[in-house]
């Protein structure tokens, strides 16, 4: 049978913090069916709290959100995107200054 977590109730309305998730772990226990979490009165979610909603997630496997706003969803969509995305690191190739007294670097400094 589904369980069903209304999250205005259990958290709030406006969840800005990472650790309100582990409300919903608390409150998933042990369930082994689908559980959906309705996201209807909750007008804001953080970012640190969307992306450890999805490690929740994660760890449960058959959690479904529904009835989220735009704001809700755009915050979903935005960590979900960013969790999905190649990271790839610029590697820009910078030379290294070196200064012996603050009079050499303040002239350095006043070219750039």
């Amino acid at each position: 049978m589904d369980k069903t977590l209304k999250i205005a109730t259990l958290i709030g309305t406006d969840i800005r913090s990472r650790s309100n998730a582990d409300k919903i772990r608390s409150a998933i226990g042990h369930a082994k069916d689908k559980v959906v979490l309705d996201f209807s009165d909750v007008t804001f979610i953080s970012r640190s709290f969307a992306d450890e909603l999805y490690n929740v997630a994660d760890e449960h496997g058959n959690l479904h959100m529904a009835n989220m706003n735009d704001m809700v969803n755009s915050m979903l969509n935005a960590v979900y995107s960013g969790r999905h995305r190649k990271r790839s690191i610029n590697t820009d190739k910078s030379d290294m200054k070196s200064f012996c007294d603050m009079e050499s670097l303040s002239a350095f400094l006043a070219t750039i």
